[in-house]
């Protein structure tokens, strides 16, 4: 059931039959789900994949030839356990998002509130990102200095496409999700 059935089934001057009613409300608490079981898939991998590059950056940052080096290893590893954590948050909303045995409406408000929060988590993907790009920046720093100027150059551009991609993306993700929210917000809107 899409928003035109929705909107046409509320806007309509017959009284609405409650079982329709349960039946949008149900179905938008479907897809929220089913969007919900195909993120957290890609999401859990991604935090075994964070979880395993930690040890291999904290090698890194303990036998690195230089300070710079080990420092930027260093960072890198702090990034991907900021990561994984924020991961973990954000795969622990998502779960209690999930509809359960609360009646429809306040899971409806529930899952509202929990992707608000998730949007914000979102917003900041720039920032809670900053020390893996930090720590690229300083291997690409050392590697201008000491190697080649070109492949610095190269890791130093890749790394600031890499943030500006963190932060496009983090902020498509946020409005995926405040899109979602809005949508249950005019259910819930419309229900009051």
């Amino acid at each position: 059931m899409n928003d035109e059935a929705l909107s046409a089934i509320w806007m309509s001057d017959s009284p609405v039959n409650k079982e329709k009613l349960m039946t949008a409300m149900n179905a938008v608490l479907d897809e929220d789900r089913a969007v919900r079981v195909k993120e957290r898939g890609i999401r859990i991998a991604s935090v075994l994949v964070l979880a395993l590059l930690c040890p291999a950056l904290m090698w890194g940052a303990a036998f690195g030839v230089t300070p710079l080096v080990r420092g930027g290893y260093a960072l890198m590893a702090v990034g991907a356990a900021v990561l994984v954590a924020t991961e973990w948050t954000y795969l622990t909303w998502s779960r209690q998002a999930l509809p359960g045995p609360d009646d429809a409406r306040s899971q409806l408000q529930k899952a509202t509130f929990l992707l608000s929060r998730q949007a914000s988590l979102m917003r900041m993907a720039a920032l809670w990102c900053a020390p893996i790009f930090l720590g690229a920046g300083f291997i690409g720093l050392w590697l201008y200095q000491q190697r080649s100027a070109g492949g610095g150059s190269l890791l130093g551009a890749v790394v600031v496409i890499g943030w500006i991609v963190a932060f496009v993306g983090g902020a498509s993700t946020a409005a995926k999700l405040d899109d979602r929210r809005a949508r249950m917000e005019r259910l819930l809107a419309d229900l009051a």
